[in-house]
């Protein structure tokens, strides 16, 4: 073998054991969602979500999005004014939990749930100045391939 060939073959043991500690680490940081948060306000007695919401929150870029998508979904529909989760579910959302707008800020996977944090504004009457902001919680379980609500609270 010639001293070209031998560098040849050790770029390409070298490129290949790169390759796959990076997809090693991808594969690892992909179940951990939030790779890091920090600087919450803890101190508030301003609702349960509000330490969830608040400081230096980095996502995982590699993180399973199919549950962010179908919370996605329902707070869509919830400020069409549909509903197409559990019956108590919609009642709660609908009567006085709508939103018009709403913003991803941290989430959790808990075994087969994952609770998905949010800053929300409430649907408001036909004037801005009367939005209200709050935060909020959806908490979506895998089924038969994708994701279903399972529980929404919010406080504004």
């Amino acid at each position: 073998m010639t001293v070209r060939s031998t560098h040849f073959w050790r770029f390409v043991a070298c490129f290949a054991g790169a390759l796959l500690l990076l997809l090693g680490a991808a594969s690892t940081l992909r179940r951990r969602p939030i790779l890091f948060h920090v600087f919450a306000d803890t101190g508030c007695a301003c609702g349960e979500y509000h330490d969830e919401v608040t400081g230096l929150i980095v996502r995982n870029p590699f993180r399973d999005p199919l549950p962010e998508q179908s919370a996605a979904k329902f707070l869509k529909e919830l400020r069409e004014g549909r509903c197409t989760a559990d019956a108590s579910l919609c009642q709660y959302a609908l009567d006085g939990h709508r939103v018009s707008n709403w913003r991803l800020v941290n989430r959790h996977d808990n075994g087969q749930v994952v609770s998905l944090f949010y800053q929300l504004t409430k649907y408001a009457a036909p004037d801005p100045k009367y939005e209200l902001s709050g935060e909020g919680l959806i908490e979506v379980v895998p089924t038969h391939g994708s994701w279903t609500v399972v529980n929404y609270s919010s406080y504004f």
